[in-house]
Formats: structure tokens, sequence, C-alpha cells
């Protein structure tokens, strides 16, 4: 896949026409005093070749320039394309014929320079294509194989699929825990979903023994269940036995009262006078002489009075007694009879039930055997998954085991090789290295692919990292037919001008005859000083310029116009 020409359908568009072979070479300049080479254009064109190959809607292009209409010459193996693309990403046409994203992504992935693995998820042009044409600051710069947006996993797998390094294992790995985690997930939302369920795990008894504990409960209450006789008049029985206790004890209240009332008349029968008929008579005699014969009264008849009261108050007490002992008869036989009736009343509710409670029981035996269903689900969805877990991790040690054996392999030798060569070619006193270990750990990763140079974390070093790799990747790898490569300043940038002059020196020569382009955009400050290290030999760098775009005016940049967003 070769790029011809970036175009536009706006006259002051600063058209990009590529060199077919070769270095093609986008200058930003900033030869003037008030000028700047920022924002002239020069990423902004790696960013509209991705968006006419299919890119998702960028929004900053649809406010500044959602109607303008860009379009993308390109050479596949079948020939050559045409794609165009409005600025908000809405219309699109492949040679004449409209189509919307989703049929251009899958145009892409058929006609592409890819050979998809079609078995393999994650894999299609857009995803392998920004490895040739990185262009996300805020990602696509941080590591030779990890770009913005992608998780590790999926990138290891990309990068060794195209270093043709066998993904089979990445892949795996990557499945199996996914399944992993989505086991575990599961175990957690369910006992987290069910309010239910946490409590019963929360006892902390084993979900075994509580599983134990409810079946014999839920048989001691089915049998009780069963056992009870249910009595319709249930209620009526019991409100009759409650009014029988409440006579009941208003009777033996009436008893009590006679009871104590006949005490006291068997205490009064036996009283008495408190004066003998011999001392009342010596006080009669003994006042004699105090009163006049005539005022006291015969002796005899007094006795006879006191006699009489004495005899009325005695007929009385024994009237009264028998009257009451004959109602404490009577009310003694009236207990009887209740205490008999009561008690077969409260005989017949022993025995049987009424609805409600039959009711109250049958929803605890109902609530008892959902708390078991409950259980036994958990513990057969637990034992099967920690079976599928247990399956799970002996294939993950199998392939631990093959993928040691792959490493020991050293399948990226190669890679290694020409890494160091490369990177020898720019910092000769540099250690380098592509390193492949095996990822025995908990995660999705089958290997730990390392590009490494010693001083990394100089940004120098860190970009000619990146360059380096993508060389290997696009000139040396498997799985596709690429024929372009596209560096953006912001790798330039931070490159000693020594470097930067040795790498040109050297992807110069290499692309000679080789039907492939390098697609660099470089600032004109950089350019300059890479350009005067070259000397005279260097004009083939001035030959593949194909656009100088230049901030000291509007008109100079790529859109040729100022259009109120930076792009």
């Amino acid at each position: 896949m070769r790029l011809l020409s970036l175009q536009c359908d706006r006259p002051s568009f600063r058209q990009i026409d590529f060199r077919p072979e070769g270095l093609s070479v986008i200058v930003g300049d900033a030869s003037q005093q008030q000028a700047s080479a920022n924002g002239v254009g020069k990423t902004l064109a790696v960013k509209l070749v991705h968006h006419c190959l299919g890119a998702r809607r960028d929004e900053t292009l649809a406010r500044g320039v959602g109607d303008w209409r860009f379009a993308l010459e390109l050479e596949l193996a079948d020939g050559r394309h045409r794609i165009e693309r409005n600025g908000d990403g809405s219309d699109i046409t492949l040679d004449g014929r409209e189509m919307n994203l989703s049929a251009l992504r899958q145009w892409l992935d058929t006609h592409g320079p890819f050979v998809l693995p079609g078995d393999v998820p994650g894999f299609s042009f857009r995803a392998l294509y920004a490895r040739f044409a990185r262009r996300n600051r805020d990602g696509d710069f941080a590591d030779p194989i990890r770009l913005h947006r992608e998780e590790q996993h999926e990138a290891l797998a990309r990068t060794l699929y195209l270093l043709g390094a066998d993904i089979t294992l990445v892949t795996r790995k990557a499945v199996l825990r996914e399944r992993v985690s989505a086991i575990e997930n599961a175990r957690r939302l369910l006992q987290d979903s069910d309010q239910r369920l946490r409590n019963l795990l929360r006892t902390g008894i084993d979900v075994q023994a509580q599983l134990a504990d409810l079946g014999e409960r839920i048989e001691r209450t089915r049998e009780r269940l069963e056992a009870m006789q249910v009595a319709e008049e249930y209620a009526a029985v019991q409100q009759e036995a409650d009014r029988l206790t409440r006579e009941l004890r208003a009777l033996e209240t009436r008893v009590a009262q006679i009871d104590f009332a006949l005490v006291g008349i068997a205490r009064a029968l036996e009283m008495r006078p408190d004066i003998e008929r011999e001392t009342l008579l010596g006080f009669y005699r003994g006042l004699e002489h105090v009163f006049r014969p005539e005022a006291l009264a015969d002796f005899e008849r007094v006795e006879r009075f006191h006699r009489s009261l004495a005899e009325q108050r005695r007929q009385r007490l024994t009237r009264d007694k028998l009257r009451l002992m004959a109602e404490r008869e009577e009310c003694e036989a009236k207990r009887r009879k209740l205490a008999g009736e009561r008690d077969a009343h409260l005989a017949f509710l022993q025995q049987h039930h009424a609805i409600d409670d039959y009711m109250a029981v049958a929803q605890q035996l109902a609530r008892m055997q959902a708390d078991h269903q409950l259980l036994a689900q958990y513990r057969s969805v637990k034992e099967q998954w920690e079976s599928e877990i247990l399956e799970l991790r002996e294939a993950m040690t199998h392939d631990d085991r093959l993928a040691a054996e792959y490493v020991a392999s050293n399948p990226l030798c190669w890679a290694d090789q020409r890494f160091r060569e490369l990177i020898h070619a720019l910092y000769p006193r540099e250690a380098a290295g592509i390193v492949l270990e095996n990822n025995t750990g908990t995660n999705k990763l089958r290997y730990d692919l390392k590009v490494q140079v010693e001083g990394q974390g100089s940004d120098g070093i860190h970009a000619a990292r990146i360059m380096a790799f993508d060389w290997i990747v696009y000139r040396h790898g498997s799985y596709h037919t690429m024929r372009h490569l596209w560096h953006d300043n912001h790798l330039y940038d931070p490159v000693d001008p020594h470097q930067r002059a040795a790498w040109l020196r050297l992807t110069h020569a290499a692309l000679a005859g080789s039907g492939s382009q390098y697609i660099l955009s470089i600032n004109t400050e950089n350019y300059g000083s890479t350009r005067a290290l070259l000397g005279t030999e260097g004009g083939w760098l001035d030959d593949a310029v194909v656009a100088r775009l230049s901030g000291d005016a509007d008109a100079h940049k790529l859109l040729g116009v100022r259009i109120g967003v930076a792009v």
C-alpha cells in the first residue's frame, strides 16, 4: 500500500503528492522572524490520511472543516483507488461509490495491505495501520509496542503478529484470563445482587453445613405441618373457651368471698360474753349503796335480756351461714360444670390449629425451602465455576510450559539483531536489544516483549528506539504489504541532528529501488540542522521535499485559510 496524493475540494488546500519511492518530506517552515512551524499542518496531514482511511469521526475536523471534502489516492495490490470523505466524516465514497464507515473499514480489512488472522478478534486494518503512521501524541509515542487506547495484551498480539511470531499462546492466555475474570466477576455479582444470599453467606457458616441444617429443619417443619389438624371453627371454640374461663374466674372469686364470710361467721359463733354471770352479779351488788334500789333493774331481768340478744345474734349468724353454704354449693356445681366445658374446649384447641397458625408454619417452611434452593443453586454454580477455573489454570500452566519452550527457541533473534544494528548505527556505544520473556503472572500477557536501548530515559534515544522498531516492522515484518511508513516531527524533534542525519542516510539508502515510501513531517529548524550535516551530498533530501508549509501567512498552511480552531 503506497500513498499517492492527499487532496481537497477547496482551492486553498495545499495538495500533497507523495513520491512513489524513497523519502517524502513535509517541512513546516518558519523562515520569517515572527512565523512559526507550529499549526501549519504537518501533523494535520497524517490525521487527514487516517481520516480518509476510516478513522473514527474527529470532532476537531468536524467543527473546523466539516463541509470540506478530502481525498486520498492510494495504490494497493489490485491497483489505484480514491477515497473521499468530508470533514464531519458522514459522507464517504470509494472510487465514486458511496458507503458508510463500517463498509469502508470492511473493504480495507479485505482489500488492504494486511493479511488478517480470521479467527483472532481484535485484528483489523485500523488496529494495525496506526503502527505505520503514529498520530496520537497522547499515546502513540510513549512506547514502541503499545499505542493509544490499546490494552497491553492487544498490543502484544498485534506487534508479535507483524513480527511473524506465533500468537496462538498470546491470544489463548488472554481468552483464558478473561474467562477466569468473568467467573470471578459473576461470582461477586451473584453474591452482591441477591440480598438474601448475601445474608446467608454472611453468617460465616459453610454452605454445605447450612444446607444440611436447613434440610433437617425443613423435614421437621414438614412433619409438623402434615400433623397439624386445622379446624375451621377454631376461632369460635377459642372464643367460647375464653368466655368460660372468664365465668370460671368470676365463680372462683365468689367462692373465695363466701369462704371468707363463713370463716367470719364461725369465729362470731365461737365468741362468749365478755362478763360472766357471777361477775355481773357482784357488780350489781357493789352498786346498791350508790343507786336507789328502784333505779337498778332486776338482775334476773337484765340477764334474760342479755341472753335474748345473744340468742338472736346466733340465730342470725346461723341463717347466714346456711345461706352462704348453699350458695357455695351452687357456685361449686356451676364451676365444675364450666370447668368441664372449658377443659373440653382447651383439649380441642390443643389437638387442632387455626388456619393462621397453619399458614404461618407453611410460610416458614416455604422460606426455608427457598433458602435451601438458593444455597443449593449457589453451591452448584460455585462448584461448576471452581471446576472450570481449575481446568483453566491447568490449561494456563500447560501453556506456561509451551511458552517457555517457544521463548527458548529465540523466535525474534532476527529482529533483535536488526534492531541492534539500527541503534548502533545511531548510538554505537549504547547497548540495545529486543527480548521476549515468558510471563507466568496472573494477567493477560503471555510474554513480556521488551524493546530496550541503554539510556532510553533520554527523549532523543527513546524516540530513536521507536523509529528503529517501526522500521523493522515496516521493512522486515510479516503479514503485510505496507509500502509506506510515516514519522511525525514529534519523534524527530528530540533526536540530536547527528543522529537524525545518520537515520535519514540509512533510510534513504535502504529504500533505493524498493518501491517503498518513507514519509516524514519535520519543522524547518530540525530539517535545516539535519541538512547542514549532510553537506553537498545531501541534495537527495532537498529533492525529497514534497511540501513546505509556512506559518508566515494563512495561505501557506496546509488548509490555506484560518478556520477558527487549531487542527
